[in-house]
């Protein structure tokens, strides 16, 4: 097997080829990453269906990340493979599409609707992580069902949905499920239960000397972690038998750091700014499918008025302005988390007015009034 050895980015001797191989996988050293280069060779899954399998990935440049993992600490990215990846006339799941739900309100973007005649079965989709440490089926059916208890939780939440998601997607939250999950998939995130640096121990090996002797996590493969002693090469070692004695000191000093007040008053900053881009996106969502929005969101776009004719009024004008192609989610959400989103609303109004669109009667109504009556709150 010595033709599939590689160079590893770090010079060492053992390139991740060699995990596949049971007779090599005890011996050599290497950091864990693939060899340097374009189109490296992964351990990643591939998604069709239905269907997950272990697959090798070859990394490149269109990788683009997979938004949910990434904000728990997996830093997955994927790639549409072409063509259908075979018969797929007995496809009737295309789990992959949940797995791209949008963090702001956990629905996957339009361009992963797949399923029903319109769209068909989604395409093969392969995964890797960016940071090319394996990723596997067990870590799928691992961020799988975490991500189906966070969207259960969503859609129990009424008016606290923001506060489900911070509270969720964090890598500590995440992390905590990990190791809750750790006797149903033992080979499951070797890379949180057992960090690159970690000092363990081991029981159990048929390797009687290194029994009770403290070994270096220096890399993992799907289902070992690879385990370094002093004067003697890395060994792949089953995760069941080992131990975390010490974790790395940068470990311990993030988990002992607490954040500066400034650093909290942009994470307040940052979560309104999200919570204000959700609230403009599921707004003009409904604009666009003249479906009546969120009751709760009702005045934070001067559409709660009980005065219910201009009401109505302001609700046509967003919708002429989103249909006429002069709003975007974005804007209004820029707007509302400013606190600007009155005076928005009227030049909008002004803006609509002046063009021949069915629902600008509504905006000179509104104009002739001096928009009474509309009322406003803030986030």
């Amino acid at each position: 097997f010595a033709a599939a050895f590689q160079r590893c980015a770090a010079g060492a001797r053992w390139g991740p080829r060699c995990w596949r191989c049971p007779l090599c996988r005890p011996r050599g050293s290497s950091c864990g990453r693939p060899p340097a280069g374009a189109g490296a060779m992964v351990p990643g899954v591939r998604v069709h269906g239905a269907s997950i399998v272990d697959k090798e990935v070859a990394l490149d440049e269109q990788f683009r990340p997979v938004p949910v993992p990434n904000l728990l600490g997996v830093p997955l990215v994927y790639k549409k493979q072409s063509g259908t990846g075979g018969d797929d006339t007995n496809i009737r799941s295309n789990v992959i599409v949940r797995f791209m739900a949008d963090p702001d309100d956990g629905l996957a973007p339009i361009d992963w609707q797949y399923g029903g005649a319109a769209k068909g079965p989604a395409p093969p989709v392969v995964l890797a992580r960016k940071d090319a440490l394996p990723f596997s089926q067990q870590e799928w059916d691992t961020l799988d069902e975490y991500m189906a208890t966070w969207l259960d939780a969503l859609s129990e939440a009424e008016d606290d949905r923001l506060e489900v998601s911070q509270r969720m997607l964090t890598p500590q939250a995440f992390q905590a499920y990990v190791d809750e999950q750790r006797e149903l998939r033992p080979c499951a995130f070797l890379s949180l239960r057992f960090p690159l640096g970690s000092i363990v121990l081991a029981e159990g090996l048929s390797v009687s000397e290194l029994n009770g002797k403290e070994g270096e996590v220096v890399q993992y493969s799907r289902d070992r972690v690879g385990v370094r002693y002093p004067d003697r090469d890395a060994i792949g070692l089953k995760p069941e038998r080992l131990t975390i004695v010490r974790a790395p000191v940068a470990v311990e000093l993030a988990a002992e750091a607490a954040p500066s007040p400034e650093a909290k008053r942009r994470r307040q900053r940052d979560l309104q700014r999200q919570e204000a881009m959700a609230i403009s996106k599921r707004f003009v969502e409904c604009l666009h499918e003249d479906t009546f929005p969120e009751m709760g969101d009702l005045h934070l776009f001067g559409v709660g008025s009980h005065y219910h004719s201009r009401s109505q009024e302001v609700l046509a004008v967003w919708q002429g302005a989103a249909k006429h192609g002069d709003l975007t989610a974005e804007q209004l959400g820029e707007a509302l988390e400013k606190g600007e989103l009155r005076g928005f609303f009227e030049d909008t109004c002004r803006k609509l007015a002046a063009t021949r669109t069915p629902n600008s009667t509504y905006a000179n109504e509104l104009i002739k009034n001096n928009f009474a009556a509309v009322e406003w709150d803030d986030l």
